[in-house]
């Protein structure tokens, strides 16, 4: 959509917005850069906190002041169809719910992981039950 559209989501994001979710390739693509390194110092200037997903290679967060790295889980993909959504919802949970950039990140990488190595955008509920419960141990 990036590749498509930037100006639109140029239009959309101004000057600046509270917090962005990207992949990798959106990154690159919206800001320009030939490297992640280079996205992220970009991204920067019109996000307060962002999140670039890498898909097997975890995610990068910023939190307003720090790059906090995600370790991915281990799984086996079989359908990508809504991971970067679930990594999403996670996140949001784990934020509004007073955990910490790093936590809802751990918590969002390990939803996607889940929903990727099934056929589905969707986790049953004691599958989300269980992620919710290493979250509360």
């Amino acid at each position: 959509m990036v590749k498509y559209f930037k100006p639109v989501f140029e239009e959309v994001i101004g000057a600046s917005v509270d917090l962005l979710f990207a992949n990798e390739e959106e990154a690159l693509l919206f800001t320009g850069a030939a490297t992640l390194k280079e996205a992220r110092e970009e991204l920067k200037k019109v996000a307060k906190h962002f999140v670039i997903t890498q898909g097997k290679n975890g995610a990068t967060i910023f939190d307003g002041d720090t790059f906090i790295d995600i370790e991915p889980y281990a799984t086996t993909a079989i359908d990508s169809n809504g991971a970067g959504d679930m990594f999403a919802g996670a996140f949001l949970y784990g934020i509004t719910n007073g955990h910490s950039y790093a936590s809802s990140g751990k918590l969002a990488s390990m939803a996607s992981s889940k929903i990727v190595s099934q056929f589905g955008p969707r986790l049953k509920w004691h599958e989300a039950k269980e992620i919710l419960g290493r979250l509360h141990p």
